[in-house]
């Protein structure tokens, strides 16, 4: 088998299969009892040893027209494995459809699950069916994917590769669809090319160290220039990502919070709190207002949730549950604490990612409890990159052309983070503090308007000029009290006034303009907590497997130079090992790009909430 496609020899293809070594190499299909995923037999409901051969069955419903059309094309080429290789995986490379890690898979699918020889109609159908999902979406061009699609029906190829496989496509025609005369990077798979031939980068102490110079072949991207050419390409890629993000539209009023004023609980009683909203949450969700009824541990499970399977997005925390142990929340702290859940909830909704989680939208659609329904249900906790595979697109043109200025970027946010926040904090207190001062001097200003009320009503006992009996003093101060006693109440009207403006002022900061500066620190604490989080959960053992893979192809070099008498088996063990470290490496590699692309966009996102410091400043003036 063509090198170049990966050879049916596991150990001259690192990348060629997932599974261990069997002592059995026929094409009859094993049982894999290794894996961690139910084999196609436990999958199906067949047992392996009763079930029919893949050959005999009959595909004549559940495949696309194309497939016929190019089995009719190719069926007098089709012989052996290696025709198969030059008539279709050779050219799907060639356009880079395909790499050769992927081909590699679809070759061994065929191998273990007795789908060869090609010339066999069914066999070359469950062929293109792989090839099809493969195409589709990488990584599941697998045999248990494989008999799911046989029920439901097998993907079509687009016109292109259809074409391509029919040989109406010309060679030099790429299928990359970038249009002639602009200038764009050629690309090529950024974890599988020269991996094993490749230095590595010794600088492990950033958390997002370089690596491509073992993922990416330089022979076969773009040269090292000052990428220019791609300036408008990057700003356009920058900008979309930015515009999908707008903190300042539908400004706080998404979902609205309130606590249920009956608590529950037969001995320790707890709050409700009660949301409504009229978002329209994933594909089938009702239109009109929703209301659904969580506890504040229903909140503190769902920022569990979310720290794991998405740890390198900017994810608001939540306010604390009570000031110290034992302590009774008071009315004021229980005030403070529903702003904050009502904070975490907006920014939630207007993060694009995490507003289509469907935990998310659990959380603020299905009315029944919560802590019921996770006791049923199945939460994937995983990773949320399980079963990605980085882009081509980002690895080749994205990354060298905003790396550099984005890990400065990223460098000096984390280093000045904590002044950031401690001034943001500080203007918080202030503006804290001006709210508190606006109300005590509204409590003066009503005081002092009681004290003159209170005056006028007592001035006869110095003054006479109510009393008909002292005619004299009555008559000489009655004018003069009189007209005393108006000014005093005009005077009185006017704090009276004042004091009701400074109660409206105060309301108005204490519920909008502080919670606009509070939201905003809620920012920037969350991206601090991201740069502490990228920095621990970011870590590889990519160096390691590099020296590892070196020595163990060394020793293995040695052994076969030396013509060393050594047991089969240990030999085995060996060539095995170095296929697992690859496979390792390659895994590494893929979780390391797509942290950098996840970090690079939270950044590139987090840009917009600028905004959002104009807006309070603005309202304090």
């Amino acid at each position: 088998m063509s090198s170049g496609f990966g050879s049916d020899d596991l150990f001259e293809n690192g990348w060629a299969s997932s599974e261990p070594t069997r002592q059995d190499h026929g094409f009859g299909s094993t049982a894999y009892g290794g894996s961690t995923y139910l084999t196609s037999s436990q999958l199906l409901g067949t047992d392996s040893s009763t079930a029919s051969p893949a050959a005999d069955i009959d595909l004549s419903d559940k495949i696309p027209e194309s497939y016929r059309e190019i089995w009719a094309h190719l069926q007098p080429k089709l012989r052996s494995v290696n025709d198969l290789e030059s008539e279709i995986f050779l050219p799907l490379v060639n356009e880079q459809h395909l790499s050769d890690y992927q081909t590699s898979r679809i070759i061994d699918v065929l191998y273990d699950h007795s789908l060869l020889p090609p010339s066999k109609e069914s066999n070359f159908f469950q062929l293109l069916g792989l090839v099809a999902l493969e195409l589709d979406l990488a990584g599941t061009g697998d045999y248990v994917t494989l008999q799911f699609k046989l029920n439901s029906g097998l993907p079509d190829f687009t016109p292109e590769v259809t074409d391509l496989l029919l040989g109406k496509a010309p060679p030099s025609q790429q299928s990359s669809g970038k249009k002639p005369g602009v200038s764009v990077p050629a690309e090529s798979d950024p974890l599988s090319s020269h991996l094993a031939s490749t230095s590595l980068d010794q600088n492990t102490e950033n958390m997002l160290a370089d690596h491509s110079n073992i993922s990416i072949d330089p022979d076969t991207t773009a040269p090292e220039v000052s990428h220019v050419n791609d300036f408008p390409f990057i700003t356009k890629y920058v900008t979309d990502l930015r515009d999908k993000f707008k903190p300042l539209i539908g400004a706080g009023d998404s979902v609205s919070i309130k606590e249920v004023p009956e608590k529950e609980g037969l001995v320790f009683k707890h709050i409700n709190y009660s949301i409504t909203h009229s978002l329209k949450l994933g594909m089938h969700s009702p239109a009109g207002q929703k209301r659904v009824t969580r506890r504040y541990s229903d909140f503190a499970w769902l920022l569990e949730f979310l720290l794991k399977k998405y740890p390198f997005r900017v994810i608001p925390g939540l306010p604390p549950k009570k000031f110290t142990v034992g302590a009774s929340p008071d009315s004021q702290f229980l005030q403070r604490r529903r702003r904050g859940l009502h904070r975490f909830l907006n920014q939630l909704v207007k993060h694009p990612v995490l507003v289509q989680e469907p935990m998310v939208i659990t959380f603020l659609s299905v009315p029944t409890d919560l802590a019921s329904w996770r006791k049923q249900a199945r939460v994937d906790y995983s990773l949320e990159f399980k079963g990605q595979k980085i882009e081509t697109e980002f690895v080749n043109s994205i990354w060298p052309t905003i790396s550099e200025e984005f890990l400065n970027s990223w460098k000096t946010a984390e280093a000045n983070m904590p002044r950031i926040i401690e001034t943001w904090t500080k203007m918080v207190l202030l503006v804290e503090r001006y709210e508190k001062r606006q109300q005590q001097i509204a409590f003066d200003n009503g005081k002092f308007v009681e004290m003159i009320n209170r005056f006028t009503e007592l001035d006869h006992v110095i003054y006479p000029h109510r009393d008909p009996e002292n005619k004299v003093l009555n008559t000489l101060n009655k004018d003069d009290t009189t007209s005393i006693n108006d000014s005093l109440s005009s005077i009185s009207a006017f704090f009276n006034k004042s004091s009701t403006y400074l109660i409206d002022e105060s309301y108005l900061i204490n519920t909008t303009v502080l919670e606009k500066f509070k939201n905003f620190l809620d920012y920037l604490y969350s991206l601090q907590e991201l740069f502490d989080r990228a920095k621990k959960q970011s870590v590889n053992s990519i160096p390691q497997l590099q020296r590892k893979i070196e020595e163990s192809q060394a020793k293995f070099d040695r052994l076969n130079e030396n013509g060393t008498d050594m047991k089969g088996s240990d030999i085995a063990k060996l060539k095995q090992a170095i296929i697992n470290d690859k496979q390792e490496m390659f895994q590494q590699l893929n979780k390391d790009w797509l942290i950098k692309s996840c970090c690079f966009h939270e950044f590139a996102m987090f840009q917009e909430t600028h905004s959002k410091t104009s807006s309070p400043i603005s309202m304090t003036v």
